[in-house]
């Protein structure tokens, strides 16, 4: 790009519309840092609380079906497991064919969860009364309505 081009493009700077990125984020920083301090004393993360619950719904699961249950890609869920592994609270083992990974909860990872529970349902009523019950569900569903719009715009996968 020429020089010119760019400095006209750098003064035109970006629409004057909010960022979607830029307030979505700073709203999932504020929601994480509101759950996580709600539940402190648990000693779990927000993040961690909502994997753990998945993982205590069922007996045994995998990596890759608990990475589609959570929306998430199977690096990133393994990093946080690894976390909550050494923690003590699941514990992680070969599966038939030594490339499945299979995760079950432990009873420190159970107890873990039963102390977190009450605080994350004090917390999320807070937050509706603070909100108001129509403005909650309203969010919820825009929240909802905006994955499927980004999941549309997304290109193909090429792998």
């Amino acid at each position: 790009m020429k020089k010119q081009d760019l400095n006209t493009l750098l003064k035109q700077g970006m629409s004057a519309d909010a960022c979607t990125c830029g307030e979505i984020r700073r709203a999932a920083r504020a929601v994480t840092l509101l759950y996580d301090k709600a539940f402190e004393s648990s000693g779990l993360l927000s993040t961690q609380l909502g994997v753990l619950y998945n993982i205590s719904n069922s007996a045994s699961i995998t990596i890759s079906q608990l990475a589609g249950e959570l929306d998430m890609d199977r690096t990133t869920l393994t990093r946080n497991l690894s976390v909550l592994e050494r923690q003590g609270l699941i514990n992680i083992s070969s599966g038939k064919d030594h490339r499945t990974r299979i995760i079950t909860i432990t009873s420190k990872g159970t107890n873990s969860i039963a102390n977190a529970i009450p605080l994350w349902n004090e917390i999320q009523h807070k937050v509706k009364q603070q909100m108001g019950e129509k403005a909650w569900h309203e969010l919820i569903q825009s929240l909802s309505q905006f994955v499927k719009v980004a999941e549309r715009l997304l290109p193909p996968d090429n792998n």
